[in-house]
């Protein structure tokens, strides 16, 4: 069961990629809205790498794991990533700020 809580990595992806042109059009892009794209961003980045780390810990085999439990470490994953992302992460939504920044 896959699970993607208050995330549309599309929707996301697309807003943090269309910001610099909306800036360069004569709209004025929110810096505070800009880094919280970012942020959303680095938290998606955060969770999958978390996910994958977790695909190469191998199961026991003694107690299956039920659907409830893995979605519960998902859910785990994806706050622990937003809480990552908001107290500086792993600096890419940093990187990806000052990248728009330039751009403007």
């Amino acid at each position: 069961m896959d699970i993607n809580h208050g995330f549309d990595t599309a929707h996301i992806v697309g807003q943090v990629t269309r910001a610099p042109r909306t800036a360069k059009g004569g709209g004025q892009q929110d810096p505070a809205r800009l880094k919280e794209l970012a942020q959303e961003f680095e938290a998606i980045f955060i969770q999958q790498m978390y996910k994958e780390m977790r695909n190469t810990i191998p199961d026991d085999g003694l107690i299956p794991r039920t659907n409830a439990e893995d979605t519960f470490i998902q859910m785990q994953d994806l706050e622990v990533a937003k809480a990552t992302a908001r107290q500086g992460g792993i600096g890419l939504a940093e990187m990806m700020l000052k990248q728009l920044q330039q751009i403007d």
